[in-house]
């Protein structure tokens, strides 16, 4: 693999579920945001909303909501990334078909930055899925006094990493490439 930056992040990042416990700064969680928000956006709608989790007796709620970010506690920050669908009203009346799902698609890439992000600063960082389980969301919106209108897709839970760990991933399978045609 060539010596790039953007390459080594993709290439070593990986899912960290073991923390320190040591607390993020403020500004370590807004250059987590940033790079979300800038990441690509169908129609440049920007749907995305964030719920950071730092209070600490929310952050033992949300670990015993969520089974799969129980870690939430370990790490003390959690993101919980959403996607506004009440933005594509005016494109789906406008266009005549239904864009509301592309939110899935923009808050999706807008977590894959926070991953990344995280990596890039030595921090760790695990997604832990919300969206489509309904019964997932419920209890996050109810929890999170989050809208109906607003949904949550992940809980991207954040921290210093236990340990270091970054070997490269090769998960490169040839048998799922397809040139012009799916062959």
């Amino acid at each position: 693999m060539q010596n790039n930056q953007a390459l080594s992040a993709i290439f070593h990042r990986h899912s960290v579920r073991r923390f320190t416990g040591e607390k993020l700064s403020g500004e370590q969680i807004e250059t987590l945001l940033r790079a979300a928000m800038a990441a690509p956006t169908s129609m440049n709608v920007q749907p995305w909303q964030f719920v950071v989790i730092t209070d600490e007796a929310l952050v033992r709620k949300l670990s015993e909501v969520h089974p799969y970010a129980r870690m939430i506690g370990q790490a003390g920050t959690g993101i919980v990334v959403c996607g506004d669908t009440s933005l594509y009203e005016r494109f789906n009346r406008l266009h005549g078909e239904d864009h509301t799902l592309y939110w899935v698609q923009d808050t999706s890439a807008a977590s894959e930055n926070i991953l990344l992000a995280a990596f890039a600063m030595g921090l760790g960082a695990v997604w832990t899925g919300v969206y489509p389980l309904q019964s997932r969301i419920a209890k996050l919106q109810e929890l999170l006094n989050i809208p109906s209108h607003i949904i949550p897709l992940n809980i991207i839970v954040v921290g210093y990493p236990e340990s270091e760990v970054g070997r490269e991933k090769d998960k490169w399978d040839e048998q799922k490439i397809h040139y012009n045609t799916y062959k």
